[in-house]
């Protein structure tokens, strides 16, 4: 009651509430726990449209990092467990392995803009030797094959005349 006698007020309270400022703390927390948990957002900015090797690199920066990591523990754990197998095999009486240089190797793949690197292949033509253009391409799994198919290729190509006659 506004009008000054006593008596019990009831009015109402307007709460405004703006919807952005919430998709936008969304947003923030989002990104927030995708780079502190080291993850992946497959819906990121960098590989919309046409990304290029680095935006790629970086985009898996974190998980090479977590990798890394990962794949020194798994050294170490490996080496232990050769430790056993190498004394289960002397028991054995199957021999004495111990002092055998053992090389326990990890494969990784990685996003390549393929498109990008045989561009690189194509202007790197004339400044470096074709094998080393070869290995580098993403097409090429044999450099010493793929040599041998081009030459056969390139005879194949050369027109037959007979002797004494030239083009």
């Amino acid at each position: 009651n506004d009008t000054g006698s006593p008596g019990g007020g009831v009015s109402t309270l307007n709460i405004e509430l703006n919807a952005e400022n919430y998709k936008t703390i969304l947003s923030l927390f989002k990104q927030a726990l995708i780079e502190n948990a080291r993850g992946y957002d497959a819906k990121d900015d960098r590989l919309n449209g046409n990304p290029n090797q680095m935006n790629i690199q970086s985009m898996y920066s974190d998980i090479d990092l977590d990798a890394n990591a990962m794949e020194t523990e798994f050294q170490a754990s490996l080496e232990e467990l050769l430790w056993f197998v190498n004394a289960h095999l002397a028991n054995s009486g199957v021999g004495n392995f111990d002092g055998v240089p053992v090389k326990i190797t990890f494969n990784r793949n990685v996003l390549i803009n393929n498109s990008e690197l045989i561009q690189q292949c194509k202007d790197s033509v004339g400044l470096v030797s074709d094998r080393t253009i070869l290995a580098h391409h993403p097409f090429v799994d044999d450099v010493d094959k793929e040599l041998e198919q081009m030459k056969e290729q390139k005879q194949e190509e050369v027109p037959a005349y007979p002797p004494g006659v030239f083009p």
